[in-house]
């Protein structure tokens, strides 16, 4: 780490959010040094990236206390993923760590609602200048996420414009899949509420198979994973009608 990343590092540890526009004329570096910076203290675990920024560390974590390294794979795809958000558009983000990326990315200035099921999507968020609803549910033991049949009641009278989700599991020709049984039809009644679907996964996951498939790839309107996704798979999800997105680790160009 150099001296510029310590000097970022102690404003984040004082509580300070931190904006790229601020830090490059602080330091006499371009803005594009500082986003660097940024991405490689968050793939480190020291921030989380914001839109034109960075900020602490979400106090809320997983229930072991640990924080886990994001990848570099996911931070891109949550930046790219962030920008399909239209201004003034309903938004509703799950419980996932690359739907998280995608939250820590969401643009603060352009009236947004979001709608979650995840406690870090909803810490993340509050007092960001967005519009917040977080549903009610049972908490699950093993993640800080709500399901259960009060969140699928919930879910039945919303109609959100897009919704951000991850996987498990990932096959060009079959779709994608959940490890938790518990998850499955809450998964699907979001996606039932969803005008428009983007999946965010990184390209490691296909050709895995998980325990229950939640989505075919004609219901996903959009997918953001990374270069690594194999040609045939991009063949034929893009036959099926899919939107590829592409994110380019670390910066999250397209």
């Amino acid at each position: 780490m150099n001296e510029r990343q310590e000097e970022i590092l102690a404003s984040i540890r004082q509580g300070q959010q931190v904006r790229v526009r601020e830090l490059a004329e602080r330091f006499g570096v371009s803005e594009m040094t500082i986003r660097r910076d940024l991405t490689g203290l968050e793939a480190q675990g020291l921030l989380i990236r914001t839109h034109g920024g960075g900020a602490p560390v979400s106090r809320l974590r997983a229930p072991d206390g640990a924080l886990t390294p994001v990848s570099p794979e996911k931070v891109a795809i949550g930046w790219a993923a962030a920008g399909l958000a239209a201004p003034g558009e309903t938004v509703m983000v799950d419980a996932g760590t690359t739907a998280l990326q995608v939250a820590r990315h969401l643009p603060r200035d352009a009236g947004l609602t979001v709608v979650t099921t995840s406690l870090l999507v909803a810490q993340e968020l509050y007092g960001a200048g967005l519009h917040l609803l977080l549903l009610g549910g049972f908490l699950r033991s093993d993640f800080p996420g709500l399901y259960g049949p009060l969140t699928e009641s919930a879910l039945a009278s919303l109609r959100v414009d897009v919704l951000f989700m991850g996987c498990d599991g990932a096959s060009a020709e079959e779709g994608f899949y959940t490890a938790d049984l518990h998850l499955l039809s809450l998964e699907r009644a979001m996606i039932g509420a969803a005008a428009r679907v983007v999946l965010v996964t990184e390209a490691a996951k296909f050709g895995r198979r998980a325990l229950a498939r939640f989505a075919t790839p004609d219901q996903v309107h959009t997918l953001v994973t990374d270069s690594g996704l194999a040609a045939q798979d991009r063949e034929q999800l893009e036959k099926q009608g899919v939107r590829l997105l592409l994110a380019d680790a670390p910066r999250g160009r397209v």
